[in-house]
């Protein structure tokens, strides 16, 4: 297991080796352009097994998923940092990977749209209706482009 820290509030563990140093720096870039000042969060790095057993165990779903996001419901700040700790974010390496080849996309531009869908969750955005689905891709869209990637929903 090894720890980066994007900075005091961010912490990402990587538990799967097959996280490569590319993934990690794609996951900072992401990071830089999805607006967390005074926010922080942790991102587990992990594989298709540890995902499946936990979307099993918190969700009742029986079987891995490419990102989960755990939203940190009582918003917790700490005082001294004036920072508001949004949760944990789980990724499936394998489950990425497998959706790269079958929609014939690069990895670490699905790396990063999946990433900023797991962090818009932990700021409270869902998809349980149209315009909530809506207002979440768009703000997707947003912040792709600020990292220079074309818009996944029209592909």
């Amino acid at each position: 297991m090894k720890f980066f820290f994007y900075n005091s509030n961010i912490n990402i563990i990587q538990n799967e080796a097959m996280w490569k140093v590319k993934d990690i720096s794609t996951i900072r870039k992401v990071l830089k352009v999805s607006d967390l000042k005074k926010k922080g969060l942790s991102i587990k790095l992990s594989n298709d097994k540890y995902v499946k057993e936990i979307n099993y165990k918190w969700k009742g779903i029986n079987r891995p998923t490419n990102i989960l996001s755990f939203p940190n419901e009582e918003k917790t700040c700490n005082i001294r940092k004036n920072t508001v700790y949004l949760g944990d974010i789980v990724l499936a390496y394998e489950t990425l990977k497998k959706e790269t080849k079958i929609k014939n996309i690069n990895l670490q531009k699905h790396l990063s749209h999946i990433l900023i869908h797991g962090i818009l969750h932990l700021k409270g955005y869902t998809h349980n209706k149209i315009e909530d689905t809506k207002s979440m891709q768009n703000e997707e869209i947003r912040i792709l482009k600020n990292l220079k990637i074309k818009n996944p929903y029209k592909l």
